[in-house]
């Protein structure tokens, strides 16, 4: 049974409808929301171009992340798309015009209140590297391994094998290290460029300095030349290559030729990463091509064993439950503690709820479509879209006979 209308986001691509929407959301002043790196920033449109919207958001944080969702309600719907940040300075934050916009309609069911109901739910794989093609790559390359992040149960023995496979078909000398609960005094430079940036490093040469220095024409991979770029900001050109040829003769009294660092987080958090290199026994280099390549699956093992975390603590049988505030036919509204699961839900927003009702479980799979805080609670309103035959029909039949004894 599906719910027409309500199971899937319409989506509105005509330019001059859209475009007429921002006019109508800048003319009557409406809250515009953007989901960034983390934190639900409130602003207002400001200006309408035809290639780019300007939002006025107070205290904007930049961060290397482009990606960011921005919603809003207007005209009885609710609408949101996914853009890439072009950039933000004292006039605003600009955004793209987008190409293609979804909305809801509004709530059309009635809400049934519970003091005392609570599900378990795990995420659903979504697009998680930074395009499309990427996406089709890793399906086609790392099969197997997407198979086993995409069950609601992945083996961390199983995830962690596969992870080392791929790091051996490039080097055998690599070792895992991790970073959280370290102290910054006791890091390295690199390691603090890599907590900074969340980028893999890679020094393809260490007998070239401009394997140091010169700018990596990649989205995932850099190498020292943004610390070199400050140093000669802070004590001039010269003083600077000293400073790297220091760095490169350190490398070269190790017997290295070539090393790449590869971060994995967990819940967006780096925890930590591996470390390859070659030496003057092994006697070849690592390649910018390998660098990248390690780096998507790296994304990869980040998002199965956050998976895994997820799934101990809210998903297990065991675990500590979520509590459901209210539901209706649409979609329902759930509450827990767990900030760093919030900030995470934000940028992973579908996921597969069991809800035991009477003497069954619902098995509902839906996309979450509004965050909000109170009194140090996380709230977050999920739109279902997918569920099991007649486990919504059993949710309309039990929602109907529990308004008898509610108040609403």
């Amino acid at each position: 049974m599906s719910l027409k209308g309500s199971d899937t986001p319409y989506e509105e691509s005509n330019y001059y409808s859209i475009l007429n929407l921002f006019y109508f959301v800048k003319a009557k002043f409406l809250p515009v929301f953007l989901d960034y790196a983390g934190f639900r920033y409130k602003g207002f449109v400001e200006e309408i171009q035809n290639d780019f919207i300007r939002v006025i958001i107070e205290d904007f944080q930049e961060t290397p992340e482009r990606r960011a969702v921005l919603s809003f309600e207007a005209l009885n719907r609710y609408y949101q798309a996914s853009l890439l940040i072009l950039r933000s300075n004292e006039q605003g934050v600009f955004l793209p015009f987008p190409e293609k916009i979804y909305y809801y309609a509004r709530r059309r069911h009635v809400r049934l209140r519970f003091d005392d109901l609570f599900m378990r739910f795990i995420i659903l794989y979504s697009p998680i590297l930074q395009n499309r093609a990427e996406e089709k790559y890793m399906e086609a390359r790392y099969s197997e391994f997407l198979s086993e992040v995409l069950q609601d149960e992945p083996s961390l023995k199983v995830v962690y094998q596969m992870f080392v496979r791929e790091i051996q078909k490039i080097s055998r000398n690599f070792e895992i290290k991790i970073l959280q609960g370290r102290e910054e005094k006791e890091l390295s430079l690199f390691e603090r460029l890599l907590l900074k940036t969340g980028k893999t490093i890679f020094i393809e040469d260490v007998a070239r300095l401009g394997s140091y220095i010169d700018k990596i024409p990649s989205n995932r991979v850099i190498n020292l030349h943004s610390y070199y770029e400050e140093l000669v900001s802070q004590m001039g050109e010269y003083r600077a290559i000293l400073q790297m040829e220091k760095i490169k003769k350190e490398d070269l009294q190790e017997f290295l030729v070539s090393y790449m660092m590869v971060p994995f987080t967990l819940f967006d958090n780096i925890l930590g990463y591996v470390r390859l290199e070659t030496n003057q026994f092994d006697k070849y280099f690592l390649a910018l091509s390998q660098a990248e390549e390690l780096s998507m699956v790296a994304d990869l093992f980040s998002y199965g064993i956050t998976k895994i975390r997820i799934r101990r603590s809210h998903f297990d049988v065991s675990s500590v439950q979520t509590r459901v505030v209210n539901i209706s036919l649409s979609g329902l509204l759930m509450e827990f503690s767990d900030a760093v699961l919030y900030r995470y839900l934000q940028k992973n927003r579908r996921i597969k709820m069991l809800i035991p009702l009477e003497d069954r479980e619902l098995e509902i799979s839906g996309e979450i479509v509004r965050y909000f805080e109170k009194d140090n609670l996380y709230y977050a309103g999920v739109l279902f879209f997918k569920s099991r035959p007649d486990d919504l029909y059993h949710l309309e039949r039990y929602i109907y006979e529990n308004l008898h004894y509610q108040f609403y």
